[in-house]
C-alpha cells in the first residue's frame, strides 16, 4: 500500500475560519460519488471540457488474487457514463495496480494510463469511448520491462512531451544500496521506444523525483533522505529534452546542494519550474530552478491546522497558489484542504476547509476550477465542492509583506504581543470552534479563560490575518 506521511497526531481540533467550500449537491449523491468495488489504491482523475471525469481505480479479481487496473467515466452530474467501455467501465485485464495508476489525457482526447505487470510497467492508450487504441503498442498496450515502483511508491509516472511520452520509474537493475536510480524512457506516439532518446531509448539518473520543466528538460531531484553517501544534502540533475546531460548546469549536469534544504517526503514542480517540497515534519519549502533554497517562500508549520496533522503527498497549483490537504484528529479522522500563497502564507480568505469523516483517508488529487474543486478521497470517493470564485480571482503575487505577530506562549494571565503591524482584533476560539473572547489591546487580561489549548485568529488593520495556537496556563 502507498506509504503516507502519517504522524501520531496530538490534538483533535478542527475549526474553519473563513470557510468557503460546500458540497455541490447537484453532483452524484450530495456531492459525493462512491465506488463500491474499488480496492485500497488511490483513484486518479482527469476532467474534460464538458466537466465529465475519467478516473482510474483498482478492482479486485479473485482469480488473480489481486486487483486489476480499471478506468471509468462520470458525466458532469456525477452519474456513470454507461456508453464508456463496457457499461461504464474498462478493465485492463492482467495489468494490476501495485500502487495507484497514473492517468493523463492527450490533446486529441485519447486517454493514457500507467499500470504494472509482473516484469515491469505498461502505458495503455484508450479511445475516448473507453476502447483500447489498437494503433498504440500491441493492441493498445506498450510494455517497459525495466521500470518498477520505489519504496515510497511516488517515484514513477509519465509526462507528455509534445506527441511523445516520457515514462519513468525505479530501475529494476538499480545497483543500490547507497544510490538509487530511476530509469527514464521515451515512447513514440505509436508506443514504440524512441531510440533517439538518451542511450538508445533510455537512461538512468540518480534521484527520488522526476519532473519535466517548461522547456521540456528532464529534472531529477535527489532528496537528502536518500543517496546520502553520495550527496550529503541532495542534488539536482538536469537533462535536455532528448535525455542528454545538460552540461551547462552544475558539474556536468548535476548540482550538489551545499546546505540542507530540508527533507523531502514528496515534491512537485510548479509552473515556474520551482520544486515545492513537503516533509514528515509538516514543513513545506521551495527550491529554485538554479538549485538555491527559495528564502522568499516562508511557510509556518506551527500554524493551525498544519501543527496537528499529517500532509498528503499531493500538491496542486492554481494561479500561482498551492492547494494541499492533510489529516487532523487523534486518529486522523478529520481531513482538511488549505490554500497557500506564492509566498508560503496560508491564504487569509480561503484559509482551510475541514470535515470529520471518522476514517483516516487522505484527500488525493485535486482539480481546481474557477467555481469548484473536485477531489479524490481514499480509494473509493470522488468529491465535488462549490467554491467562492473571489478566492481564485484575487492574485496573491502583490502581497509580498507577510504580517507577523509573536506573544508569550503559554499565557499565564495577560496576553502580551509584539508586532510591527497594527492589530484590528484578536479572536480567541476554543478547539471546538466556539469564540470565547475578542480583544484588541495589548496586555489584555485572560485570567477568565480556563487552562487549555485555544486558537487565536489575529486580524491586522492592513487586512491580513494569521492564526496561531495559544496555550493558557
Amino acid at each position: 500500500m502507498t506509504k503516507k506521511l502519517f504522524l501520531v497526531l496530538l490534538l483533535a481540533a478542527q475549526v474553519a475560519f473563513g470557510q468557503i467550500l460546500s458540497y455541490d449537491n447537484s453532483f452524484a449523491s450530495n456531492g459525493k460519488y462512491t465506488l463500491t468495488s474499488a480496492n485500497y489504491y488511490e483513484t486518479r482523475i482527469v476532467q474534460n471540457s464538458d466537466n465529465s471525469i475519467y478516473f482510474t481505480y483498482a478492482k479486485d479479481n479473485p482469480s488473480l488474487a489481486g486487483p486489476e487496473c480499471a478506468i471509468s467515466k462520470l458525466n458532469a452530474n456525477g452519474t456513470v457514463d454507461t456508453s464508456f467501455g463496457n457499461n461504464g467501465e474498462t478493465i485492463i485485464s492482467n495489468y494490476f495496480s501495485a500502487v495507484q495508476s497514473e492517468l493523463k489525457k492527450q490533446t486529441d482526447g485519447k486517454i493514457l494510463v500507467m499500470c504494472f505487470y509482473t516484469n515491469g510497467s505498461a502505458i495503455v492508450r484508450l479511445l475516448p469511448n473507453g476502447l483500447l487504441d489498437t494503433t498504440f503498442g500491441i493492441n493498445g498496450i506498450a510494455k517497459i520491462e525495466n521500470i518498477g515502483t520505489d519504496f515510497n511508491s511516488v517515484g514513477y509516472g509519465f509526462y507528455l512531451q509534445n506527441d511523445k511520452i516520457i515514462v519513468y520509474g525505479q530501475a529494476t537493475s538499480d545497483p543500490g544500496p547507497y544510490i538509487h536510480y530511476k530509469s527514464i524512457y521515451r515512447l513514440n506516439s505509436n508506443g514504440s521506444i524512441d531510440t533517439t532518446f538518451g542511450n538508445n531509448g533510455s537512461f538512468h539518473t540518480p534521484g527520488n523525483f522526476i519532473f519535466l520543466d517548461n522547456q521540456s528538460n528532464i529534472i531529477s531531484f535527489i532528496s537528502n533522505h536518500n543517496n546520502t553517501n553520495v550527496y550529503t544534502y541532495g542534488a539536482l540533475a538536469k537533462y535536455d529534452n532528448n535525455g542528454q546531460a545538460l552540461t551547462s548546469f552544475g558539474n556536468n549536469g548535476i548540482l550538489a546542494f551545499t546546505s540542507d534544504p530540508g527533507g523531502a517526503g514528496s515534491a512537485f514542480m510548479d509552473s515556474n519550474n520551482n520544486i515545492v517540497c513537503s516533509n514528515i515534519n509538516n514543513e513545506i519549502f521551495r527550491i529554485k530552478p538554479n538549485g538555491d533554497h527559495d528564502n522568499t517562500f516562508v511557510f509556518d508549520s506551527n500554524s493551525f491546522p498544519f501543527n496537528v496533522m499529517a500532509l498528503s503527498s499531493i500538491i496542486t497549483e492554481k494561479n500561482g497558489n498551492y492547494y494541499i490537504s492533510g489529516l487532523t484528529g487523534s486518529m486522523g479522522e478529520t481531513f482538511f484542504i488549505s490554500k497557500i500563497t506564492s509566498t508560503g502564507a496560508v491564504d487569509s480568505i480561503f484559509n482551510y476547509y475541514s470535515e470529520t469523516t471518522g476514517t483516516p483517508n487522505f484527500i488525493g488529487e485535486m482539480i481546481i476550477n474557477d467555481s469548484s474543486i473536485i477531489t479524490t478521497k481514499g480509494a473509493n470517493n470522488i468529491l465535488k465542492f462549490t467554491l467562492n470564485t473571489s478566492t481564485l480571482s484575487v492574485s496573491n503575487h502583490t502581497k509580498t509583506n507577510i504580517s507577523s505577530i509573536s506573544f508569550e506562549n503559554p499565557v499565564k494571565q495577560n496576553l502580551v504581543f509584539s508586532t510591527k503591524e497594527k492589530v484590528s482584533k484578536i479572536e480567541i476560539y476554543s478547539i471546538n470552534g466556539k469564540i470565547v473572547k475578542i480583544l484588541k489591546d495589548n496586555n489584555t487580561n485572560l485570567s477568565e479563560l480556563l487552562k487549555g489549548t485555544y486558537l487565536a485568529k489575529i486580524t491586522f488593520e492592513n487586512g491580513t490575518t494569521t492564526t496561531k495556537k495559544l496555550i493558557k496556563n
